[in-house]
């Protein structure tokens, strides 16, 4: 009986901190939403296509960016979602998307990248990574982002003061 008590205890855990996962991740996606409307990238206006990229293969937030807004406009874009595993896939994306405990595999690919106008956006609990322009973070049971406006002027992606008020750093 103890056995079986544990064993549901334990799945009840593994659920309850999926679906929390999973309600992280439609925020997350609705804040990567919102950002569009606070940040302009180089060229911005005679863009066809912005693409947010995902790093990795089958990550939860690619199903849950392409859900919500792939084939959005954001301007006269039309939001691509891509997955990405390659600098040359990441060096047409606007956004770069790293899940938490991926940032270590993608420094290098993301280093590469500094020259280009991709924002890189992580979700790291306990740092804000170097290369990040916005880190999610979860603090006191809300979702908060950290921001690097230094590392967005360096990229020339200008940042609106409401979205630099709104960053909790």
């Amino acid at each position: 009986m103890m056995k079986k008590l544990v064993v549901v205890l334990f799945l009840a855990l593994i659920v309850g901190s999926a679906s929390a996962q999973v309600q992280i991740q439609k925020v997350e996606a609705s804040f990567i939403a919102n950002f569009m409307r606070y940040i302009k990238w180089p060229e911005q206006e005679s863009m066809k296509t912005f693409t947010i990229g995902v790093y990795g293969k089958n990550h939860a937030m690619f199903k849950e960016l392409t859900s919500s807004i792939n084939g959005r406009n954001v301007g006269v874009a039309t939001i691509n979602v891509i997955e990405v595993e390659s600098v040359e896939a990441a060096k047409g994306c606007q956004m770069l998307f790293i899940p938490n405990g991926k940032s270590a595999r993608a420094k290098k690919m993301v280093e590469e990248l500094a020259a280009s106008a991709v924002m890189p956006i992580t979700e790291e609990q306990d740092f804000m990574p170097k290369f990040a322009m916005i880190n999610f973070k979860v603090k006191n049971s809300k979702l908060t982002f950290q921001l690097n406006p230094e590392l967005a002027k360096a990229k020339q992606i200008q940042v609106s003061s409401k979205l630099a008020q709104m960053a909790s750093n």
